[in-house]
């Protein structure tokens, strides 16, 4: 009976560890996620704004402050052409990249509070 709960003992413990290893995949995986996501979310944010102040979006958009009379008599003329100046491409590969570094940051979160517990 000993050698049955010896065994099923180390058994347990292999369990454990080959989690733990898991886990600690999964945290060197993710921290790499997130250092390449941070990476490119900063290059990233200047293209967009770089992209808004090239397309005009920025002076149409302080239009809405400057002369709000004139802006509220031509409202649907005013949002067409604020939505034609919008940089679209430069603005996805921001709320791609900030999709990336929250998810990375979300499961880095998650796997490091399990790592912790065990």
């Amino acid at each position: 009976m000993d050698e049955k709960r010896l065994f099923n003992e180390i058994m347990l413990r292999i369990k454990t560890e080959q989690r733990k290893a898991i886990v600690r995949r999964k945290i060197a995986i993710f921290s790499f996620v997130l250092v390449v996501s941070l990476s490119g979310f900063i290059p990233a944010l200047g293209m967009a704004w770089t992209d808004l102040a090239d397309s005009g979006f920025v002076q149409l958009f302080s239009l809405a402050f400057s002369d709000t009379k004139i802006m509220m008599t031509y409202w649907q003329n005013y949002l067409l052409s604020l939505l034609e100046s919008l940089p679209i491409t430069g603005l996805m590969v921001v709320g791609i990249s900030l999709l990336a570094l929250l998810g990375s940051l979300k499961f880095l979160y998650k796997n490091i509070k399990v790592f912790s517990n065990s």
